[in-house]
């Protein structure tokens, strides 16, 4: 890929907050939970982040360049109403109040990084070079380190001051993550090698046995990549050569372990059997333990759409900072104390911020998903590989994102949401640079990928 050097130009103040956006992002892939407990309550590496981003934003002057595509307006507007249904609780719940809205409110972090783009638009090259450079440390270490993570957490310290590991890191976490990398090597934007692709299968294989969420967070959006890119014959060998190596490890597997069945999810272990009962249970009945956090969710969710779409909270839902665990006298022996949210993004919207929450939401991403796969085929078309590749590569992402969200509690935290949100960012920017490029708005330098630019007169 040709990228335009940034050499002869000193680093702005913009330049120097993407670099440090990109350690933050760094940190909470590579440590977790713990990186984001790093800093001094209630200030912790989000807050400082989030903080320094809001300044640069306003240094940028693009407050009103970065309202112009549908998906922002209505992101703001879901803000509001968020803010509106958090502030009122502030008295009652503290700082629990603020840190559930943050599930919305990080949204924030798409408008700094949209702003970036727009002030200057080789940060988009800057960019996916940055996230190349974190795939050649994040696939070679994040097998050893989740392992690490998942079989001697006992041996990890913890955060000074908290009960929280310096290492913790969620499965669903590293398959989003690995959904990510698979796509960007698939557009073409990294080359790959056999070491790399065995050490992403181990990695793979690893969170799949211990997260339903993150196999499908993996599954869904790399299969989709690949038929968008019309790699079907090397997507049926991948899955040929996958089962052939499945059913070799199933067989010889009851030689060396004995399997016994978890009696919880954190219990669960990293066997092929394991794994196949994953499977099993998404379309059908499994295992007790499987199955039975399976209707734990259904049953939770089906209390929230009782409670709001035909109940009392249809307009306001019950606000934030409130545990809804307590609140829908859901707490079962196999729930961590700390439990505050129903797995489900969307219900957790739901719950919180009633039917105008949840369907500025749905409006939201359906904008945003369309304004990017609009972009996508409009690349095509003008044979633009690249950033047909660019746009595939944010789009996939996101999918993962949202799948994990779907099945486990992710965007509530800063762990992904800050990163779903930087993405979010990163495709609404990109596609208004793309835009402008593609009308002759942006000088010759501008032109970003090395892609040829279609005149105006072709553009659509």
């Amino acid at each position: 890929m040709a990228y335009i050097s940034s050499a002869s130009r000193p680093m702005s103040l913009g330049d120097h907050y993407l670099a440090l956006l990109g350690g933050v992002l760094l940190g909470y892939a590579m440590m977790g939970k713990g990186f984001a407990y790093l800093g001094f309550p209630p200030i912790y590496m989000g807050e400082v982040a989030l903080f320094a981003g809001i300044v640069v934003f306003l240094r940028t002057g693009c407050l009103i360049a970065a309202l112009a595509k549908l998906p922002s307006p209505l992101l703001s507007v879901l803000m509001i109403w968020v803010l509106l249904r958090a502030l009122p609780f502030v008295g009652v719940y503290g700082v629990d109040a603020l840190r559930d809205s943050v599930l919305i409110m990080y949204g924030a972090f798409a408008f700094i990084v949209i702003a970036l783009l727009l002030e200057d638009a080789r940060r988009i090259n800057t960019i996916v070079r940055y996230y190349g450079a974190f795939l050649k440390i994040y696939i070679p270490a994040i097998p050893f380190l989740f392992a690490f993570n998942h079989h001697l957490a006992d041996s990890i310290p913890y955060v000074p001051g908290t009960t929280v590991r310096l290492i913790w890191i969620g499965p669903g976490e590293v398959a989003v993550h690995l959904a990510g990398a698979a796509v960007f090597a698939l557009v073409r934007f990294r080359k790959v090698t056999l070491h790399w692709i065995v050490l992403l299968v181990a990695a793979l294989a690893t969170v799949s046995a211990l997260s339903r969420g993150g196999m499908l967070a993996f599954a869904v959006p790399v299969t989709f990549a690949m038929l968008t890119l019309g790699k079907i014959r090397e997507m049926a060998a991948v899955l040929l050569t996958g089962l052939v190596i499945l059913a070799a490890a199933y067989t010889v597997e009851p030689t060396f372990t004995e399997y016994s069945e978890a009696r919880s999810s954190e219990e669960r272990s990293i066997s092929t059997r394991q794994l196949i009962d994953n499977v099993v249970s998404i379309g059908g009945w499994a295992g007790e333990q499987t199955e039975g956090t399976k209707e734990w969710r259904l049953e939770w969710w089906s209390i929230i759409v009782n409670d709001t779409l035909y109940g009392p909270n249809f307009w306001t839902g019950r606000g934030f900072g409130l545990n809804l665990a307590d609140a829908d006298r859901f707490r079962t022996d196999h729930n961590v104390p700390a439990l505050r949210s129903p797995h489900n993004v969307h219900m957790t919207l739901l719950a919180r911020a009633g039917v105008p929450g949840v369907a500025l939401w749905i409006l939201f991403l359906a904008s945003w998903l369309a304004m990017l796969m609009n972009a996508l085929l409009t690349a095509r078309r003008c044979r633009q590989p690249e950033w047909a590749g660019l746009f595939l590569f944010i789009g996939c992402y996101v999918m993962s994102m949202i799948i994990n969200a779907t099945f486990d509690v992710a965007l509530e935290g800063p762990m992904q949401g800050i990163w779903f949100w930087c993405l979010i960012g990163f495709g609404i920017g990109s596609v208004m640079v793309y835009r402008a490029q593609a009308l002759s708005v942006l000088p010759h330098h501008a032109v970003l990928f090395g892609s040829k630019a279609v005149p105006a007169k072709e553009a659509p």
